[in-house]
């Protein structure tokens, strides 16, 4: 059974039994999340595989999702599929960081111990677009020919620079 990831681990332990921890996390838990959302229903599915590679902890984290986003383009809500992995080394002090392999992101744990949801959080809001739009051809915006409520006319204030200089004698 999918655990919530709230609870905090001893990250070491796990990772020297090479444990993968499946998580199951309603979307509304995620703070820093929530206020990119249009709506907080739904559970984000992850999992958290820990090992020791080369002396080091690392986490695989896999995120999978079904958001609600607000369309930058149209401000309506759209659904945005989530399905991201990546690989964490999990840090007892920034001064390890400069050790760590470039294909690592990492993470750092003071005292060992976190919150495995914390890791699922991090990997979700990396995973969301900074300005969600639907695609042209669904976008409500588009299709009902709204987009020229929403243009702006073109400015260019350097248009006639070139012909000016051309009449400036040459110093």
């Amino acid at each position: 059974m999918p655990e919530d990831g709230s609870r905090l681990c001893n990250v070491a332990a796990l990772a020297d039994e090479a444990r993968q921890v499946e998580l199951a996390i309603p979307l509304e838990r995620f703070e820093r999340v929530a206020p990119q959302l249009a709506a907080t229903q739904g559970v984000v599915s992850g999992s958290v595989a820990l090992a020791r590679e080369e002396g080091r902890i690392v986490a695989e984290v896999v995120v999978t999702a079904q958001v609600q986003l607000r369309c930058q383009r149209c401000l309506a809500p759209m659904p945005w599929p989530v399905q991201s992995t990546s690989r964490v080394a999990l840090l007892e002090s920034e001064a390890a960081a400069a050790e760590v392999p470039a294909e690592l992101e990492t993470a750092l744990v003071p005292d060992g111990r976190m919150r495995l949801a914390d890791l699922v959080e991090e990997e979700l809001l990396l995973a969301l677009p900074a300005a969600p739009r639907h695609p042209d051809a669904e976008c409500p915006a588009l299709r009902e020919g709204k987009q020229e409520e929403f243009a702006e006319p073109t400015q260019r204030p350097f248009a006639g620079l070139g012909e000016l200089l051309k009449g400036r004698p040459k110093q």
